[in-house]
């Protein structure tokens, strides 16, 4: 077994073990008594859109509602001629799989161009084991393949972000679920944000693959700070400029930027503001799911923040707790939650039902 896999293998049972300990045993380090029981916008509005409305009067009954919009598309939903087992039912969405044989043999004999493909106006992407991040049969909580040989096709639906603050006409987005999955970094050593594979493939292929040439004039360049971790100290590179970024610990915690963006900013809860699933298409491409009672089929996510090491990196699990120490870079199976500013006033967008964090397993 190499590190890789060692270092993913554990990551799974801290987990599923570990968690709950670890959690029980937090302090809560915000002031309760400042807190309001009656709800509130943490930002400005822009037109019909409004920044979080959080509850927040202490850690037991924090409640936050995110309006969403939709913009851009990504491969989501897999077409299927037949019955469908490669991922547990508990981890799927209503609409992830479909089911018709017709439009799967059509798919099968359509042409490709970079593994795209449009019929009846509506586009497809296509897959296989070697466009996978991770490809195996018997993973436990990955998607089984039968054969890395064959072609599994998804359709591209529109993403959905929940919006995390507006300023002006300018919003910053998070996606509602996790579009993708790739390693923070392909090698096993030291390194930041700024010289990651990951903020390379999100400013390139992943921009490109999800938003069209007149949605990305909409996207913001973003001052993204990449402060050191606050607990260990470790550095975490100089500032950068992106189109497509990652959270950093400080926005989902402890921190007044945290409480704007609608996530509990003490220490006392696994907040469930923090929960998020990824897409039968990161599934696909290698996403763990989680199989805990109450948790199950929510999804790990990564943080720009390096861990106790600089060639760790934090992410939040599937019960929304923040692990600060951190896990390898190359870990391969952490889902990717990306992040974006849009200029509303030159954005095309659909406003789409908004978000609560109760809606995600508690």
């Amino acid at each position: 077994m190499d590190i890789k896999t060692k270092t993913c293998t554990c990551l799974v049972w801290l987990m599923i073990l570990g968690t709950v300990t670890t959690a029980c045993n937090k302090k809560d380090d915000v002031d309760d008594s400042a807190s309001s029981s009656e709800g509130r916008y943490t930002g400005e509005a822009y037109q019909d859109l409004n920044s979080p409305w959080v509850k927040d009067s202490d850690k037991k009954t924090h409640y936050t509602r995110w309006e969403c919009i939709l913009f851009g598309s990504y491969p989501t939903n897999e077409v299927v001629s037949g019955s469908f087992n490669a991922v547990d039912d508990y981890a799927l969405g209503e609409e992830d799989v479909i089911v018709d044989a017709t439009l799967y043999r059509r798919l099968e004999s359509a042409e490709w161009t970079d593994d795209d493909t449009e019929i009846d106006g509506k586009r497809y992407h296509r897959l296989k084991g070697s466009g996978a991040v991770t490809c195996s049969a018997d993973r436990e909580q990955h998607y089984r393949w039968t054969s890395p040989e064959d072609w599994h096709f998804f359709i591209y639906t529109p993403i959905k972000w929940r919006i995390l603050k507006i300023s002006g006409t300018k919003a910053v987005l998070l996606a509602d679920r996790m579009p993708d999955t790739h390693p923070f970094h392909n090698k096993d050593e030291d390194v930041n944000w700024s010289g990651s594979d990951l903020r390379q493939w999100l400013n390139s292929e992943f921009l490109d693959r999800a938003f069209s040439e007149t949605e990305r004039k909409a996207i913001e360049l973003t001052s993204v700070d990449n402060s050191p971790n606050a607990q260990y100290g470790t550095k975490c590179g100089s500032d950068t400029h992106d189109y497509v970024f990652i959270l950093s610990n400080k926005e989902v915690f402890a921190s007044p930027l945290a409480s704007d963006y609608g996530f509990y900013a003490g220490s006392g809860i696994d907040d469930p503001a923090r929960r998020f699933r990824s897409t039968l298409y990161a599934k696909c491409r290698g996403a763990w799911w989680s199989s805990v009672t109450n948790y199950r089929g929510n999804s790990f996510w990564f943080m720009r923040t390096n861990g106790y090491t600089p060639s760790n990196i934090t992410y939040v699990c599937d019960f929304g707790y923040l692990y600060n120490q951190g896990t390898a870079v190359t870990c391969d199976d952490a889902a990717v939650l990306p992040a974006i500013t849009v200029d509303l006033a030159k954005a095309s967008y659909l406003k789409a039902p908004s978000v609560a964090s109760t809606d995600v397993n508690n």
